[in-house]
C-alpha cells in the first residue's frame, strides 16, 4: 500500500526522504504514525528493485538526498494500481492512494480500477447484509440486538454511498471527453 504511494508521488516529481514521509504522513492522517523507520527500508527496497536512483544535493550546508523514478518504477506504479483490490483492512486506503493517482494512468485504466472496487464494495455489502440476517436470527439481548443493528445499518449506509461516488466517478470518466477526465 506504502508502495504506490510513494511511487506515484514520484510520478510527478523528485522528492526528498523528507517530504515524502510528511506527505504520506498527512495521507494516512492522524491515526497512524508514519516514521523514518516505516519509509526509509521502503525505500532502500526500491533502490535494490531498480525502481528510483537517489542523488545527494547540499542545501544550506547539509546534505539532503532526492528520490527519482526511473522507467522500472513507472511500471511498477502502473502494475500496482491495476492490480486487484484485496479484501483487508488497508483495500479503503489503498483505494484512495490509487484515486489520487489515477490521472498517471489511461482513462481505460482508471475505469477499470474504479470497477473493480465497485466490485470490492459490493461484496462487502453482501457480506454485511448477510450478517445482519444471521445476527437477526440468533437470541440476543434486544438492547444489544438493537445497538448491533445499527452499527450494521451504518456500514451499509457508508458502503452503498461509496458505490455511488464510485459508480458516478466511472461514469464521468467514461463520458469525458479525452484529456478532460
Amino acid at each position: 500500500m506504502y508502495d504506490l504511494f510513494v511511487l506515484g508521488e514520484l510520478m510527478a516529481e523528485d522528492k526528498h526522504g523528507y517530504v515524502l514521509q510528511e506527505r504520506l504522513q498527512y495521507a494516512v492522517g492522524p491515526n497512524r504514525k508514519i516514521s523514518a523507520g516505516t519509509l526509509y527500508p521502503l525505500l532502500t527496497r526500491f533502490e535494490e528493485n531498480g525502481w528510483i536512483t537517489q542523488s545527494e544535493q547540499n542545501e544550506g550546508g547539509r546534505a539532503r538526498k532526492s528520490y527519482r523514478l526511473t522507467e522500472l518504477g513507472r511500471e511498477r506504479f502502473h502494475t500496482l494500481i491495476v492490480s486487484p483490490i484485496e479484501n483487508h483492512t488497508d483495500a479503503e486506503l489503498t483505494f484512495q492512494f490509487r484515486l489520487a493517482y489515477l490521472h498517471f494512468v489511461p482513462k481505460e485504466a482508471r475505469i477499470a480500477c474504479l470497477r473493480q472496487y465497485i466490485q470490492y464494495l459490493r461484496n462487502n455489502l453482501r457480506y454485511v447484509n448477510s450478517l445482519s440476517e444471521m445476527i437477526a436470527s440468533k437470541k440476543i439481548d434486544d438492547k444489544q440486538l438493537y445497538q448491533v443493528m445499527r452499527m450494521l445499518d451504518h456500514r451499509k449506509h457508508m458502503i452503498l454511498a461509496d458505490i455511488e461516488w464510485v459508480e458516478k466517478e466511472a461514469d464521468r470518466i467514461e463520458t469525458a471527453k479525452e484529456g478532460m477526465e
